[in-house]
């Protein structure tokens, strides 16, 4: 292993990412277009063929139930095999899922329970595709270009399934409800048949028999112990469950706050995706030239501001500029701590390292979802913006000590990852920088 610094200044960036990371990008974009037309279209198709908003919301869970049933095995998984092939299988899963839940309702027989067990199975295909995913991009790509990479990618997937993909899914839903599903599964296949011609590190062979549980708790213990993952790890849940909870919220405030109408609740959620966009962008050339800790600290105390911006205004551009600024905040601290996390942890459990950040960071998402309505239901939703903005702010204080007394938050060489370039022997080990959050994909939320 490499070790040893450089200084607190970024590295220079080397021109091109690779035909791999083209691909993988490519084979991102498709699918979040999908995705979005799935998530806009799938809640639409349970309204209407359910008759129970219970059943609806079961409906709605049981694509996030494999989360916590399986990403932990998923992530060790994904230490343990090709991640390339367990991307293509995932994909393959996902679009057989959505052809035979399209044939179910083209022949009148998608009911409640054939509805849960196609959001299961395709909650089951996302696990194991982002936590192989995530551990495969610092084997592809030079490693001092983990930012632009990262940046680039959530970029693409939010104009994909935010802007795009949300939009055509309810279009398409109006012209023919299985529509949105079909397209959904080309988009899987063509990602499959992109990430085909990807090739990432090949795991080492284990050293004896290997044990799941044993795989699972090696990669649990290692982000416990290391301060700076823990506190990313800690941030990411608190940063999601505050997001998730003023999503939750946002169209009370829309509607009884601002006296808007629907579509304007629209617009002002494409202004937080746009805000997004432009942090992805942008974010590895504002990590090289104000450091990589002033952008994260930077990132959540402009999160925090935003909310009560939000809360303070009954101005409706206000709220449009201040929710923009909270989605180029939030993409610019995912980009920044995943790229982090990506190079701290070592490539052979940065699959396991994954799944136990999942865990904790989505875990968080629907607590706050309940708190933030429970909140709202007994002060307004202008509290509970107000609630997770001071939430924020007051986690940039507790964060910012550990960021400045750990060097490998600035841009140093760390041990990391197998990356594209700067392969030091046959072991994969290399020099790397790294970070800690993620929009997954996902929506802007902390991946």
């Amino acid at each position: 292993m490499t070790t040893g610094t450089t200084g607190t200044t970024g590295p220079a960036a080397p021109a091109g990412f690779g035909t791999a990371y083209h691909r993988l990008t490519g084979a991102a974009g498709i699918s979040a277009v999908g995705d979005g037309m799935r998530f806009a279209a799938l809640p639409l198709l349970s309204a209407a063929l359910l008759h129970e908003a219970f059943q609806v919301s079961v409906v709605t869970a049981a694509t996030t139930v494999p989360w916590l049933l399986f990403g932990l095995p998923a992530g060790a998984y994904a230490d343990r095999f090709e991640r390339q092939r367990l991307m293509v299988l995932a994909d393959l899963l996902r679009a057989g899922t959505l052809i035979v839940t399209a044939v179910l309702l083209a022949t009148g027989r998608l009911t409640f329970w054939p509805l849960v067990a196609a959001a299961f199975l395709l909650g089951v295909g996302e696990v194991l595709f982002d936590c192989a995913s995530f551990a495969l991009l610092p084997g592809v790509v030079p490693k001092d270009r983990l930012e632009a990479a990262n940046g680039r990618l959530f970029a693409v997937q939010t104009v994909g399934r935010d802007l795009l993909g949300h939009v055509l899914g309810g279009i398409l839903f109006a012209a023919g409800r299985a529509v949105p599903l079909v397209l959904d599964a080309l988009s899987f296949l063509a990602s499959a048949a992109l990430l085909r011609g990807v090739r990432g590190p090949r795991p080492a062979p284990p050293a004896g028999r290997p044990h799941l549980l044993g795989e699972i708790r090696e990669g649990l213990e290692h982000v416990v112990r290391d301060p700076l993952l823990r506190a990313l790890t800690v941030s990411a849940g608190l940063i999601n469950a505050v997001y998730l909870g003023q999503v939750a919220v946002f169209v009370i405030l829309v509607r009884d706050v601002l006296h808007l109408p629907s579509a304007a609740y629209g617009a002002l959620v494409a202004a937080g995706a746009v805000g997004g966009v432009i942090g992805g962008a942008t974010a590895s050339r504002i990590s090289r030239a104000a450091g990589r800790v002033p952008t994260l600290l930077g990132g959540l105390v402009l999160i925090g501001a935003a909310g009560a911006a939000v809360a303070a205004t009954g101005s409706v551009a206000v709220v449009a500029v201040a929710y923009s600024a909270s989605g180029f905040a939030l993409m610019l601290w995912n980009v920044v701590a995943v790229s982090l996390r990506q190079g701290l942890i070592p490539d052979r459990l940065l699959g396991r390292a994954t799944g136990v950040y999942r865990l904790f960071a989505w875990g968080t998402m629907p607590l706050g979802a309940l708190l933030f309505g429970a909140l709202t239901e007994a002060t307004g939703p202008r509290t509970a913006f107000a609630a997770g903005g001071a939430v924020i702010l007051a986690l940039a204080l507790a964060v910012a000590p550990v960021l400045f007394r750990d060097g490998r938050a600035r841009y140093e060489t760390t041990t990391g990852a197998t990356g594209a370039t700067g392969a030091t022997e046959a072991t994969g080990e290399s020099a790397a920088n790294e970070s800690g959050l993620t929009p997954e994909p996902a929506s802007e939320r902390d991946d």
